[in-house]
C-alpha cells in the first residue's frame, strides 16, 4: 500500500522524537531541554508536525501543552517507532566501513555529544579511525582550509560560519551559575571568555539593553574555566544549554537575567571524501540535527 508524502514526512525519528518528549513532559522549554534544543525548533516540529497531521496534536496553556486524544495516540506509536529503528540500527547497520577520518571540534558544543556519536560509530562500524583535534573555531578553519581536517563542528563563538558549512540545529544560549544563587542586585559578577568572543559580546549587549550593571569576575578562554568559575560562585557565565549536561553544582538561571541569541552550528567538510567520511558526517548531523528537521 502507498503510504501519503504526508505520513511518509510525519514518520521521521527527529519529528517522533519531539512528539513524544511533549507527550512525556507536557513542556515546550521541558522537551527543548531534553532533547538539547531549542524551545523555537521544538515548537516548529510540532507546528510542522500538526500542519502535516492535518488536526491539532497538542492542547497550549500557559502552564504547558496537553496532548490530544490523537497526541497521545501518535505518541504511543512513535514509542513503538523509535524502539523499531534503534532496533533496526542495532542489528543491520554494520556495513563494512574503514578509514581514517580528521575531525576538529571546540571545546564547548563539540564536547556535549560528539563523544556519545563516536562511540556509537566505534561499535558500529570498528574501521573507522577518527583523529580527534580539539581547538578554537578560528583554529578549524585554518586546519580545513590546509587540509589538515576532514569535518569541522564549529559554534559562531568566534569567526562567523562560513557559507559552505551545513547549518545544524541551533542551541539555547543561558546564564549558568550555582543553584543557590540569588536574584541580582547591584553589579552582576559574570565569567566569560576573551575579548573578540561573539557569546561575550552578545551576553554584555543583553545586559546594557535591560540596564543591568555588570563586572567581569573571570575571564577564560576555555567552557571548562567559565564552568568552574560559575560553580565556585565567582560569577554566572553565558554558555550554551547543553555544556552543563552532566555537570553538578551549576544550573540554569533565568529570574532577572536578560534571553540570550541561540548559538548558530555549522559542520564544514574538507576536501578529501571517502565513505568513512560520509559516515561520520552523517552521524553528526543526527546528533545534532538541521533547522529543517
Amino acid at each position: 500500500m502507498d503510504v501519503s508524502p504526508a505520513i511518509r514526512s510525519i514518520l521521521r525519528s527527529d519529528s517522533m522524537r519531539v512528539l513524544v518528549a511533549l507527550a512525556e513532559l507536557r513542556s515546550v522549554r521541558a522537551a527543548a531541554e531534553a532533547l538539547a534544543l531549542s524551545p523555537s525548533a521544538v515548537s516548529k516540529q510540532l507546528k510542522r508536525l500538526e500542519d502535516q497531521f492535518g488536526r491539532a496534536l497538542f492542547s497550549r496553556s500557559r502552564t504547558g501543552v496537553v496532548p490530544t486524544a490523537e497526541g497521545l495516540d501518535l505518541a504511543q506509536v512513535g514509542r513503538r517507532f523509535l524502539a523499531l529503528v534503534d532496533e533496526v540500527g542495532a542489528r543491520f547497520d554494520r556495513e563494512v566501513v574503514g578509514g581514517h577520518v580528521r575531525l576538529g571540534i571546540t571545546d564547548d558544543i563539540g564536547l556535549t555529544r560528539v563523544p556519545e556519536v563516536l562511540r556509537q560509530c566505534a561499535a558500529r562500524f570498528p574501521g573507522i579511525e577518527v583523529e580527534l583535534t580539539v581547538a578554537y573555531s578560528s583554529e578549524l578553519l585554518s586546519a580545513i582550509e590546509a587540509q589538515k581536517l576532514d569535518l569541522a563542528l564549529l559554534s559562531d563563538g568566534g569567526p562567523a560560519l562560513p557559507p559552505s558549512a551545513l547549518r545544524l540545529q541551533p542551541e539555547p544560549m543561558v546564564w549558568v551559575g550555582r543553584p543557590d544563587a540569588g536574584p541580582v542586585q547591584g553589579q552582576l559578577a559574570i565569567a566569560v571568555s576573551s575579548e573578540g568572543c561573539q557569546w561575550r559580546a552578545r551576553a554584555i549587549r543583553a545586559l546594557d539593553a535591560q540596564g543591568i550593571g555588570y563586572r567581569i569576575a573571570c575571564i577564560s578562554p576555555s567552557t571548562a574555566g567559565q564552568l568552574a568559575a560559575a560553580r565556585i560562585g565567582l560569577g554566572v557565565s553565558p554558555l550554551p544549554r547543553s555544556v552543563i549536561t552532566g555537570f553538578e553544582g551549576v544550573t540554569v538561571l533565568r529570574k532577572g537575567l536578560p534571553a540570550l541569541p541561540e548559538v548558530e552550528l555549522g559542520l564544514l567538510s574538507g576536501p578529501r571524501t571517502g565513505k568513512a567520511i560520509r559516515t561520520l558526517r552523517d552521524a553528526l548531523i543526527t546528533a545534532y540535527g538541521t533547522p529543517d528537521h
